[in-house]
């Protein structure tokens, strides 16, 4: 609701609360595009505004039927919804900022200014202790600095908004001073990013307190109605539905009930994930009778957070929507609840053409399970149909689609890995934007899962290679990243924008070499970045493996080939269509 500005506001509440996250949602929705375009490198993966508004928005529509009536509820919605949504390194980072904003929060039916700055405190805390090197200059910094602002101010201004204000600048001047810190940014002549991101979130929760309208225009979605009119027609089981299930602990076991749930669930429809922490379990399920689901969990605990969506009547709704004409949206404060419902119904029709092509290459199996005739499951991320089809001729059990510029969240890995039918199994996430997200899925499953930190597609295929199905997750875990430390990942791609970047003039649109992330080399022709690439990084290599990426047919793979064999002494050299985008060549060097 609204706020009288010429009050001071003291004590936030739960509904006050919500409309700040709604603010803060949307603003960063409208900002996204400007912080992807903060970033260093590049390379088509300047992301982190994307990831970070796909990882709050997750957050957030935790909050759109939550009728909780304490902040502290509402936060801890908002911390489940972003550890599962947390897509890219940003991401996560953002959603270990949420669970520390609301661990302080605990047990608070209001927010007072000094809860507001102990939870700011304690978000850059757990933020700090999620990441295995904090690097200055970034995020982290940002957040920290901000905090420590906070509290100090605390003790005089009582007034929410008066301490947001102070707030906001001094994170403002923290991420001016971020180039000073690291030296990739003063190059660029940029601030950091997620630093942005986070100033914007804090602008947001400005905005939302204050009563401000956030105007903003909905891109035009052009050539995906037909895509949901199939979608709708394909779909099996009618409704998404989702409890939370409180148990008594002291008479369930968690782990054994999370067990029994998982298996009494396969009889009931598909896209099954049951996941549970302390003494909340979550289901998640596409079937034709919630009934029977709400019926079971109240057999087992206490059910609450309910969720039933027509998945059809969604894409239904879509379809009319986007054949209407300059659709425009309301101003968040007065239609907040559809304008979240509709990106989120726009969400998951994409996400199911997503699951319904990923299905339709592995081998059909239903969505339900995911079954594999070996003790131990892989599961790995792509994209491009020649390199999916390597890496299931490698014995990988599923692809989830994805790579630069489209991050898989936590949620993407938790669904597949409850899915499949064993409780050993490895990932290989194959992008360093990508790790992050993946090593959160051991906090939602009880599975054995080791997360093998491959960085490329080359890196995956060297692992692959060393599979020891009689080996432990653990082990694999060792013999597979000792592998992956001999090859070489060259990748070839065009530059998104004008950059400095190592010493280099980089103009948009040239071609730019890369050596296992770094760039190295830049020209305007794909043949001179490969043979300068070449020239920088090779030197005993005997084998070399060329992945040639969408757009570019096999005629002039076997030409960089020529060219490899005449300039560099090479024992072997071999080509697969890799069909990747945004690369047109990625090469392995062993």
């Amino acid at each position: 609701m609204p706020i009288n500005n010429e009050e001071k506001i003291t004590t936030v509440d739960a509904e006050q609360f919500k409309e700040m996250m709604f603010a803060s949602l949307h603003w960063l929705k409208e900002q996204k595009s400007f912080i992807d375009s903060l970033n260093v490198f590049p390379v088509p993966d300047g992301d982190t505004g994307t990831n970070m508004y796909l990882t709050f928005k997750e957050a957030v529509f935790n909050l759109e039927d939550n009728n909780a009536k304490s902040v502290s509820d509402l936060a801890a919605a908002l911390s489940k919804g972003a550890l599962m949504g947390a897509r890219g390194n940003s991401g996560v980072i953002l959603s270990q900022l949420i669970r520390g904003f609301a661990q302080a929060l605990k047990n608070k039916k209001r927010m007072k200014a000094r809860d507001f700055a102990n939870a700011l405190k304690k978000a850059s805390e757990v933020a700090y202790h999620g990441v295995l090197k904090p690097v200055e200059g970034t995020i982290l910094t940002v957040s920290r600095e901000a905090a420590e602002k906070a509290a100090s101010e605390v003790e005089s201004v009582q007034d929410l908004v008066e301490l947001l204000e102070i707030t906001i600048e001094a994170a403002e001047e923290s991420l001016e001073h971020t180039p000073e810190l690291l030296a990739a940014l003063k190059e660029a002549e940029v601030v950091d990013a997620g630093g942005q991101g986070y100033l914007t979130i804090l602008e947001g929760m400005l905005k939302g307190l204050k009563g401000e309208k956030i105007e903003y225009q909905a891109a035009a979605v052009e050539g995906k109605t037909k895509k949901r009119a199939e979608i709708a027609a394909d779909i099996k089981f009618t409704y998404c539905t989702q409890i939370l299930i409180e148990i008594d602990t002291r008479k369930n076991n968690l782990e054994r009930m999370i067990d029994k749930l998982r298996r009494d669930m396969q009889s009931y429809g598909d896209s099954i994930m049951v996941v549970g922490s302390d003494d909340i379990i979550k289901i998640h399920i596409h079937t034709n009778h919630p009934g029977v689901l709400l019926e079971y969990g109240l057999k087992k605990g206490k059910v609450f957070d309910i969720k039933i969506d027509n998945m059809r009547k969604q894409n239904q709704e879509k379809v009319k929507l986007e054949n209407e004409a300059n659709f425009d949206h309301s101003q968040f404060h007065t239609d907040k609840n559809k304008d979240i419902s509709e990106d989120q119904n726009e969400d998951q029709a994409e996400a199911k053409a997503d699951i319904d092509e990923e299905e339709s290459r592995n081998d059909n199996q239903t969505a339900a399970e995911i079954t594999i005739d070996k003790n131990i499951g892989i599961i790995s991320v792509a994209n491009g149909e020649g390199i999916v089809n390597i890496l299931k001729e490698l014995g990988v059990d599923y692809v989830i689609k994805g790579g630069q510029s489209m991050n898989p969240s936590t949620n993407d890995f938790a669904e597949v890995v409850e899915r499949m039918n064993t409780d050993q199994i490895i990932i290989l996430p194959n992008n360093k934007n990508i790790i992050s997200a993946a090593k959160q899925v051991s906090e939602l499953s009880q599975k054995d899962i080791a997360i093998i930190e491959t960085r490329s597609i080359p890196q995956a295929v060297t692992a692959l290679m060393s599979f020891d199905d009689q080996a432990s997750p653990a082990e694999l875990k060792e013999i597979m990243e000792a592998e992956i430390k001999y090859v070489k990942t060259l990748e070839i791609t065009q530059a998104v924008k004008d950059s400095k970047v190592n010493g280099l003039e980089i103009k948009k649109d040239n071609y730019i070499g890369l050596k296992n992330d770094d760039i190295l080399v830049s020209n305007e022709t794909k043949k001179d970045t490969v043979i300068n690439l070449l020239n920088k990084v090779a030197e005993d290599e005997e084998l070399v493996t060329i992945y040639y990426g969408e757009g570019i047919d096999e005629a002039e793979a076997e030409e960089i080939r020529d060219i490899m064999e005449e300039n560099f002494d090479f024992d072997e050299i071999e080509i697969y269509p890799g069909g990747q985008p945004l690369y047109p060549f990625i090469i392995s060097l062993e």
